[in-house]
């Protein structure tokens, strides 16, 4: 429908590979870059030159296998995560799954309801999230809001993390299910589950630190407990980044590490002509961030906007590098991680198409607590500024609606909603205005 819609189709290539990217022979003075395009059906490959590339296939190139002591001599099975795909080939087979990451204990989730017990091994534990928030509504509906980025980014770090560390532990007891890690909850990208507490629970989810070795048909781990007779072995254990089809003079990604301004341009190439979309790790969702960065991108192409200095360009390079590692455990996990809102609210400033909160608090308070307290989506960044959007404050105003009315199967009765009434709106109001004012600039 949105193919239709904008007339898509006729711009679209379908069942061909991009085997290569390179520059053409006159990058340096045109910024046209030659790419070898193969027809999957033929298996003829050709090659065309383009004004400029936007290199949307995400960091996630090669499947990373951990090793460990004896992995070569296991007459077990061992698969990663990338090629699991549904559980029922290991009915009743005895399962070991090696990481606490999303993949690690989805996979453990599903692979107890055909066996059990599921062993999930974790070198260090982590703190698990919920996808249901309260009500059963969405929770980053509940959590991704600019209330809640704004008092992360003013109140200590131990505040916040002790506040989230308490939330998570209402689920369920991290200590008493010997998943807590030594860490504070935000040193790691969120693991989020919903299943696994029961599973835990009733047994058919078994925790285990990390392994030391294997044999032929066992798996040892670090507190000396043996699993025995293991059928398969299944690796969560994440990606390494890269870009095969790119030329290594181009990009050449090393330990998971992207050298790219604003995660998605190459400060040092002679003519900004290729962007990458969506190499992030956002504690919300991608897809407004990913929709960002390509509107900039755009902007930098047709030449509306002009990017700092390549010595400017790596200075926030190896800023935002080091805050990383401040912050977040140090694993090649952890090197583009962003925090949602603020990295939204940075991207928008550069689109121009930041949302001018104060304007709405002195105009129209009631519309700014929706934006203040509700999701910020991304209709928010088509209020103002290029490409606006005359539908946007309209999509606000009634996402809680439309989201509710998604689960119903059938309308519900006419039930008065809530409201925080007018007094009451304008007393927040007058308390947000003062924060504001007090962190302008943070708006």
């Amino acid at each position: 429908m949105y193919a239709d819609k904008f007339d898509l189709k006729k711009y679209i290539r379908f069942k061909s590979e991009i085997e290569r990217v390179s520059k053409s022979e006159d990058f340096v003075e045109t910024g046209r870059w030659k790419l070898t395009i193969k027809d999957t059906t033929t298996g003829v490959s050709t090659e065309e030159t383009f004004d400029a590339v936007v290199v949307c296939t995400g960091h996630h190139a090669y499947k990373h296998y951990a090793k460990f002591p004896g992995m070569e001599k296991f007459k077990g099975e061992i698969v990663h995560t990338h090629d699991y795909k549904y559980s029922a080939p290991y009915k009743n087979k005895k399962a070991i799954v090696v990481g606490v990451g999303n993949s690690g204990i989805d996979a453990a989730v599903d692979l107890s309801h055909v066996t059990s017990p599921v062993y999930l091994s974790t070198r260090r534990g982590a703190w698990v999230q919920r996808n249901i928030g309260p009500k059963g509504v969405p929770g980053d509906f509940v959590t991704t809001t600019r209330w809640n980025s704004y008092l992360e980014s003013t109140l200590p770090q131990s505040w916040t993390d002790s506040a989230n560390e308490r939330r998570v532990n209402q689920n369920f007891d991290h200590t008493l299910y010997s998943v807590k890690p030594k860490h504070r909850i935000s040193g790691q990208h969120p693991s989020v589950n919903d299943d696994l507490p029961l599973r835990l629970a009733s047994g058919s989810v078994k925790m285990k630190p990390n392994i030391k070795r294997f044999t032929e048909s066992h798996v040892e781990f670090d507190d000396g407990s043996i699993v025995t007779n293991v059928d398969v072995v299944v690796l969560a254990t994440g990606y390494d980044y890269g870009y095969p089809f790119i030329d290594k003079d181009v990009v050449d990604v090393q330990e998971n590490v992207l050298d790219f301004y604003l995660y998605e341009f190459l400060p040092d190439l002679e003519k900004q002509t290729m962007a990458f979309i969506g190499c992030i790790q956002p504690t919300g969702a991608i897809m407004p961030i990913a929709e960002l960065q390509c509107r900039y991108a755009m902007q930098v192409f047709k030449g509306e906007k002009t990017l700092p200095s390549p010595a400017a360009m790596w200075a926030d390079i190896k800023r935002r590098r080091s805050a990383v590692r401040g912050r977040y455990v140090n694993t090649q996990r952890h090197t583009i991680q962003v925090d949602y809102i603020t990295f939204l609210d940075e991207m928008a400033s550069k689109v121009g198409c930041k949302p001018n909160i104060l304007r709405y608090l002195l105009t129209n308070p009631v519309f700014a607590m929706k934006l203040i307290f509700g999701p910020c989506t991304a209709y928010q960044y088509r209020l103002r500024g290029p490409n606006s959007w005359e539908g946007a404050k309209k999509a606000i105003e009634n996402q809680w609606e439309r989201t509710e009315k998604a689960t119903m199967v059938k309308d519900p009765p006419a039930v008065e909603r809530q409201g925080w009434g007018m007094p009451g709106l304008y007393t927040i109001a007058g308390v947000i205005m003062l924060a504001v004012l007090i962190r302008v600039f943070y708006w």
